[in-house]
């Protein structure tokens, strides 16, 4: 299967050409974006700043995709999901999804504020959470999804510099675990594609090199699995 994803869209409210990634952002955001939109998709952002939004689909506008844009807070999962809900409820809506949205700040367990560690898991875990909650709905109907979680080899290796990212990619892992397994009956593929290193530009982590991952494992042929990686 090259440059398809299964089951595209026949009188059903999902594309399967359209992309919803969330966290959208410079660096590895940007470009899975824009390797998409080269590749014929339509591409949903998400992300908090409106200004930063613009400024991204700005960028996109060489590639001739039809970009779209959302203001939402990761931090907020229902405000996410409600903001998300209405794409969902109409035509067209996004048949693949990559969750990007991480809150990457140096911290550690012993010092951070409750308040600290629940906006953290808001945005790492619960948030992809959310949004497979509302798109797995119109997706069992078409009979076909993909989800994709950006993970970190934090979760292999945590590091109590960066507590609750390292928390956050070892739980996000779990959870797609868990929803690949409740949505796989329905069509519904969900996986972690696991970058083990740091995304440096320039180097073997340059994120246009990662993007071509996220490229390659939607549109591969082989059988699907719940954790992919990227190491370079």
């Amino acid at each position: 299967m090259t440059g398809t994803t299964p089951g595209e869209a026949q009188g059903s409210g999902i594309d399967s050409r359209h992309l919803l990634l969330v966290g959208a952002g410079p660096g590895l955001g940007v470009a899975v974006a824009r390797r998409f939109a080269q590749g014929g998709y339509r591409v949903t952002l998400v992300a908090r700043s409106t200004d930063g939004l613009d400024r991204l689909a700005g960028d996109l506008a060489d590639t001739g995709a039809d970009i779209d844009t959302i203001s939402a807070d990761a931090s907020d999962p229902e405000d996410l999901g409600a903001r998300l809900g209405a794409i969902y409820r109409g035509n067209g809506a996004p048949g693949l999804i990559v969750y990007n949205a991480v809150m990457g700040a140096p911290d550690h367990l012993l010092s951070s504020s409750v308040a600290h560690l629940q906006t953290a898991y808001a945005i790492d875990v619960i948030g992809a959470i959310v949004v497979a909650q509302v798109a797995a709905p119109a997706m069992r109907t078409a009979g076909f999804g993909t989800i994709l979680v950006t993970g970190g080899g934090f979760a292999d290796h945590p590091i109590p510099g960066l507590a609750t990212v390292s928390l956050g990619k070892a739980a996000l892992r779990s959870a797609a675990t868990m929803l690949g397994a409740d949505l796989m009956q329905d069509g519904i593929r969900v996986a972690t594609l696991t970058i083990a290193g740091q995304i440096v530009a320039g180097t073997d982590f340059a994120p246009e090199r990662i993007a071509e991952r996220y490229w390659d494992v939607v549109h591969s042929d082989e059988p699907w699995q719940p954790e992919y990686r990227f190491t370079g």
